[in-house]
This record gives structure tokens, sequence and C-alpha cells, in this order.
């Protein structure tokens, strides 16, 4: 009698074949993935196989990706959510863990579509500048992620790679020739002698803000714009809030670090409202548009930025400029309108790192930049 009868041995062959679909699935393409956080098994990982071994086989197994995708998939019909918004890292940092922000800060995401279509656009923008004798400055507020890449988690700094997206854009922009003030060396020789970003919030703190102030100033070819941090800054004072924070439901170990605002910092009095340059925006919009006179000299400074410049840059821009405002970029759909009527003498493009991607057709509509979601505010930190 044989071993496996004849009308079945089509169906062991089957069985085989299926069990060896996890070992083909290293060799055959596979769909994206979220980045490994286990990259070896623990030392001695035979001697308790089911804790020391387990993690490493759950972020190496064949199709990965795929089988992940489909998790997403199957969690998105029931209408569960599983994500996690909040990242921990070492000494209880905390990081944004969406919108790609870790895996784009690491380089392990890089999209050079993206970066193309935002270089295209920023050299449409400086033309269109240059065309009105205005300067076009592009500053990018780093991730946290970026800014604080030494607390990120240990397995996240392993992957790190070159170039990021960010390294694209800013050869990409000195290559046009197009004015920008990368302010990540500058945070990095600050973070020398003081915090720079926040430990438990997405943004960078106001002596970050104002060290890419200044930097931007100098880009803009008007250096005599900066602002003294001995003048506009407090000294250091203990702090318990953070929207990532309050995201996680995390109550942090220990104070992260404020400067309180001084002299310039302050909203100088004698500011009129400039009426008919801003669109209003909806009642649900946290990024309400803005543009002043301040009544005394200086340029016409516009900024079309997010949440790391809305209300951090707020004053020093009133310190600094006879006209100032401010508006969502809108991924590059900003309402084109507002910079015809405010005619700035200097131009400032600012998303923050995660947000550089156009989405969509630049200059989206004159609406006020009804089209597109921006990102979301923090509450009660940088909404202005």
């Amino acid at each position: 009698m044989p071993l496996i009868m004849s009308f079945r041995r089509w169906w062991a062959a089957v069985f085989v074949a299926v069990l060896m679909l996890p070992a083909l699935g290293h060799l055959l393409p596979d769909a994206p993935a979220p980045m490994r956080t286990v990259l070896a098994p623990e030392a001695r990982w035979w001697e308790d196989a089911a804790r020391r071994l387990d993690p490493y086989i759950n972020n190496t197994f064949g199709f990965r990706g795929a089988v992940l995708a489909a998790h997403r998939s199957y969690v998105r019909f029931i209408g569960d959510s599983q994500s996690r918004l909040v990242l921990k890292g070492e000494h209880g940092a905390l990081y944004l863990n969406s919108e790609n922000a870790v895996e784009q800060s690491i380089g392990q995401v890089v999209r050079p579509e993206e970066v193309a279509r935002f270089l295209a656009f920023a050299q449409r923008m400086n033309a269109d500048m240059a065309a009105r004798g205005g300067r076009f400055v592009v500053v990018v507020p780093p991730n946290g992620q970026t800014t604080n890449f030494e607390l990120l988690p240990a397995y996240a700094r392993q992957l790190k790679k070159f170039p990021t997206e960010y390294d694209l854009v800013a050869h990409g922009l000195k290559a046009e020739g197009i004015a920008f003030a990368d302010v990540r060396p500058l945070l990095a020789e600050a973070k020398k002698t003081g915090p720079v970003h926040w430990l438990y919030d997405t943004h960078w703190n106001r002596r970050g803000a104002l060290i890419a102030f200044n930097a931007t100033m100098v880009a803009a070819g008007r250096p005599d714009l900066q602002i003294s941090p001995d003048d506009a800054l407090g000294p250091p004072e203990p702090t318990m809030k953070g929207d990532l924070a309050r995201m996680g439901g995390i109550t942090p170990a220990r104070p992260d670090v404020d400067y309180p605002p001084k002299g310039p910092t302050l909203d100088p009095p004698g500011q009129s409202a400039l009426p008919g340059v801003m669109q209003p925006v909806g009642m649900t919009d946290p990024f309400e548009s803005y543009a002043y006179s301040t009544g005394h000299a200086g340029p016409r400074i516009l900024v079309i930025g997010d949440s790391f410049t809305q209300g951090f840059w707020r004053a020093w821009l009133a310190h600094s400029a006879s006209a100032y405002g401010w508006t969502h970029h809108r991924y590059c759909r900003f309402d084109m309108g507002a910079v015809e009527r405010f005619k700035p003498d200097i131009l400032i493009y600012a998303p923050t790192e995660r947000a550089m991607q156009c989405k969509g057709e630049p200059f989206g509509s004159s609406d006020g930049g009804s089209q597109g979601q921006p990102d979301q505010a923090p509450q009660g930190r940088s909404g202005g």
C-alpha cells in the first residue's frame, strides 16, 4: 500500500507549496511595508525563542508587505483603528508616527518624483517673485525625527540612509539658485547649548523657531532683520505641555523646556489689519490667514507656511516688517491671489519637512485654499 494514496498526492504537493511560500517571499518582489523595528534576533535566542526570536521573525517573514497591507485593508473594512500616532523614543522623547515622518527623516522613504514636483514649484515661484522685483525664500522646518534624531529608537537610527528627501530638496534648490535657509546644521549646533525642539510636541520650541527666522532673513538678503535671542527670549523654564503627549495620553516623565517671549517677541502696538488681502477660511479650519500693517519702516513680508510659523513667527514679523502676512501652504495649493494682493517684497515658503509634497496642481484656486486638507494644528501650541 503506497504511503500516500494516488488521489491525495496532488493535495500533498499543494500543502508543501503553501509551506514554502514564506521562504519564497524572501526572494520574490513584495509590496511596500512599514520599516522593520527588529533587525536581528537577540543573542542566544534559542534559550527563549518565544521571546527572543519571535520579534525578529515578525519583522522578516516572507510577503510581509502584502500581508500587512491586507491587514490594514481589513481593519479599515471593519471600521476599527489600530494606528499608533505616537512613537516613543529614548529618554521619554515622543515623535509623530504618521505621514511617513519617521521613514522620511531616516531616508527609508524617498520619493524622487515628489521632490521634483516641489523643486519645479519652487522654480515657478522664484521666477514669479523675480518678475515682481521681490525675493523668494524657502525654509523647511525639520521633523522632530530629524532635529532630535539621536533620541529615536535604536532600530530607527540603525536604518538611517542617505540622501533623505530633505537632502535632495536642499541640493536641488541650491542647484537652481533659489534662496534656501537650511536650518538643520544651525539647529544641530544650537543644541549643544540648549534644546531647540520640544520632546513631547511635534514643533520646535521658540529658540529653534527664532534660529530659523534669523536664518531665513539672512537667506532673504536682510541680515539686518535678525532678532537677538537675548532680546527676544527669556530664560528657559519647565513645561509639561505637548501635543504628542496629549495625543498619546502620555504623562511626560520629566519636564520639557520652553523659552518665554519678551521684548520684540511680544506684539508691538500700532498694528492694523489689511482688509481684502486674505480670504476667510472655514469655521473648523485652524489655519486662519492674516495680514497687517505695522506703521513702521521695513519690507513687506508674506509667509506661506503651517503651524511652525503661524504663531511662532508672528511677533517677529511685526517687529521687522512694514507689513506682514501669513497663510497656509495647502501643499502648494494656497491662494495665489493673496500674493498678488499683498505684493510682498519677501515671499517665504515654509512647509514643514513632512508637508513638502505638492498635492495636486499648485496654486489650487483663488478661493482661499478650500481644496485639500492642511495638516492639523495642535491646539494651544502654535495656532497663533
